[in-house]
């Protein structure tokens, strides 16, 4: 056990307190040396029991600091000790000749320091009184004072007394002067921290957490102070990202808030750097710019669409394609408000929506079906396996050649929603949990909405909801059962799963197509039409003629 471990760790115990620590270790070791050189030097017993006494009850103290962690009862013990047993040592050992007078040195700054405010100015003055009347009384009394047996031993006790002070106090002050030390050093470290901590929350208080760039709060502040030094040639952008809200609502927020990080990335490439960008909505950018030139906000028009064409060819094709609307103003003189140039650029972005609304949306869903394939390469096949399925089941059901278009179409796009599933999930080779059941599930309402929002795809908008509905009403989402079921559903039903029966899977080997006959028939009435099954067993496995 080291010198620290005895002082007491930093963590149960504050800066005073191991002081405390540190004072009671020293007076009890230099009693106990007291004793000793009291004994060798032949010194009155009085003396040697009174070192002894001390020793002993600052070791006591030292117990109920370190173990019980009393404080303010040890501080309160040991300035008893010193107003009960002073007086007496100090006529028991030379009085002020003798050694006491260094120790009262040596330790009245110790005690000062144990106390705060008012209370170091009372002990200060109560010692002072103390070690005054001590000298008073020995100089009316002077037969108080137990003298040293010779002259020798006098000075040796008193070299001893000096010396031991000389080094105690420079020995007890490097130890405080270090912990001391190592707590200017934490001090130092936790402002640092929190400076960091204080600049982190600057930081998040003015800039998006998405993105980086600067947040609406920030957007607002900086409105006044331009306003108020306000140059001439002021521009600003309004910048609106196309079809986010369908992209969070179908595909979900992940893909939303990739689109919002690529549009910011868009737009820092597009301008020069430090320029101020703020997004100040969900899906909404403005720029500001000033000391520029209306012949160069073109330029900037153009190097917006540039960027997004390039961010759509460098990005992965399981994500949709980046589509934005912009509208710029210009001001060159300093007669118009900020806000009013904001508000015309904010105008302008909304015409270009309005103008682009129809090309825009066909664009987002093309990107959307595109997505379906490049996503799930079991889907992309499997859609066209579904198809010649269908046209032979559709051949037998009595489908007519008018709905035909229909049902392939649906036989392609049935599946459309999974593109808002998790990659974990769809290509997950083992069994599904509840969980990631339900999320799957979730594929017919997602599709459902895509589906909606196109306008090829919205005649079969209420089948790919409907597509895993059950004959036996336990399927979903809808718990539609037996002829409540659309017809093109039951039909896709039972020539998806000998589909799906019969292709390779990453958890199981394809079945045979008698093993997946098998099946749909177990599941007749059930999961399946039933005489829609009987029909499908007439026709001839793909690929078999």
């Amino acid at each position: 056990m080291n010198l620290y471990q005895l002082i007491g760790d930093k963590s149960q115990f504050s800066m005073q307190h191991r002081i405390l620590n540190v004072i009671l270790i020293f007076g009890a070791l230099i009693s106990f040396w007291s004793v000793m050189t009291s004994w060798l030097l032949g010194l009155d017993s009085i003396s040697v029991i009174a070192c002894t006494t001390i020793g002993t009850f600052l070791m006591g103290v030292y117990y109920l600091s370190i173990i019980k962690k009393k404080y303010d009862l040890c501080i309160f013990l040991s300035l008893l000790l010193v107003a009960a047993v002073l007086p007496f040592v100090w006529f028991a050992s030379g009085g002020a000749a003798g050694r006491v007078p260094f120790y009262m040195m040596l330790f009245s700054p110790m005690g000062v320091a144990l106390l705060k405010g008012y209370k170091q100015f009372i002990l200060t003055a109560a010692l002072t009184f103390l070690a005054l009347t001590l000298v008073s009384i020995e100089y009316v009394y002077p037969f108080l004072v137990t003298g040293y047996p010779t002259v020798t031993v006098k000075y040796m006790d008193v070299s001893i007394a000096l010396i031991t002070s000389i080094l105690t106090n420079s020995l007890l002050f490097t130890v405080i002067l270090k912990y001391y030390d190592e707590e200017h050093q934490l001090a130092k470290r936790y402002l640092k921290e929190s400076e960091e901590v204080r600049n982190h929350l600057e930081y998040l208080s003015y800039h998006d957490v998405l993105t980086g760039l600067y947040n609406r709060t920030f957007f607002e502040m900086e409105l006044v102070r331009l306003e108020r030094c306000k140059k001439e040639g002021f521009a600003a952008f309004v910048i609106d990202i196309d079809g986010l809200k369908f992209v969070n609502d179908t595909i979900g927020h992940s893909q939303g808030d990739l689109m919002i990080i690529r549009a910011a990335k868009v737009l820092q490439l597009s301008f020069p750097e430090h320029t101020p960008i703020f997004r100040t909505g969900g899906d909404e950018y403005i720029v500001l710019l000033q000391n520029v030139s209306a012949n160069g906000l073109e330029t900037y028009y153009q190097s917006i669409y540039d960027e997004i064409e390039k961010n759509n060819e460098l990005t992965n094709p399981s994500l949709v394609k980046l589509q934005m609307s912009i509208g710029y103003a210009y001001a060159e003189g300093i007669d118009k408000s900020i806000e009013g140039i904001i508000l015309e650029a904010e105008n302008k972005m909304y015409r270009e929506k309005l103008f682009h609304h129809t090309s825009n949306n066909r664009s987002m869903i093309q990107s959307v079906k595109e997505m379906m394939v490049a996503r799930d390469h079991i889907t992309g096949s499997h859609g066209e396996r579904l198809q010649e399925l269908m046209i032979a089941f559709a051949k037998i059901a009595g489908v007519t050649e008018s709905s035909m278009a229909d049902l392939l179409l649906f036989a392609k796009f049935h599946d459309i929603g999974k593109i808002g599933i998790s990659d974990e999930i769809l290509k997950k080779p083992e069994s599904l949990t509840e969980l990631e059941k339900e999320e799957m599930q979730r594929h017919c309402e997602i599709g459902y909405l895509i589906a909606c929002a196109a306008a090829d795809l919205l005649p079969i908008s209420d089948w790919i909801l409907q597509h895993h509905e059950w004959w036996n009403g336990e399927g979903y989402p809808l718990k539609l059962r037996e002829k409540a079921i659309p017809f093109e559903c039951r039909l896709l039903a039972i020539a998806d799963s000998y589909d799906a029966m019969t292709s390779e899977r990453p958890y199981r080997k394809a079945m045979s197509h008698s093993a997946a006959i098998e099946e749909l028939q177990r599941y007749a009435g059930i999961q399946f039409d039933p005489e829609l099954v009987g029909l499908f067993m007439n026709i001839n496995p793909i690929g078999e003629g």
